[in-house]
């Protein structure tokens, strides 16, 4: 069996975890937003259309399912 040497711990302390400055996201313009928003829905509207059409079960009606028995 391999073994591996054991992972360092990193060593944090109070005065440096405060220091580090606190960096807020900027904003997403609201062109940006708007992109992002209908490039999902459409998205999601495909993809429910393959979901429909790989799991569409079509059952033929009473007329053709007597021809088909006939046949």
């Amino acid at each position: 069996m391999i073994s591996h040497p054991p992972l360092p711990v990193p060593i944090v302390s109070a005065d440096s975890a405060a220091s580090a400055p606190a960096t807020a996201a900027a904003p997403v313009p609201p062109r940006a937003a708007v992109a992002i928003l209908g490039s999902m829905i459409f998205l999601i509207l495909a993809l429910m259309a393959v979901l429909v059409q790989t799991t569409w079960d079509e059952r033929p009606s009473a007329p053709e399912a007597a021809i088909v028995l006939r046949s």
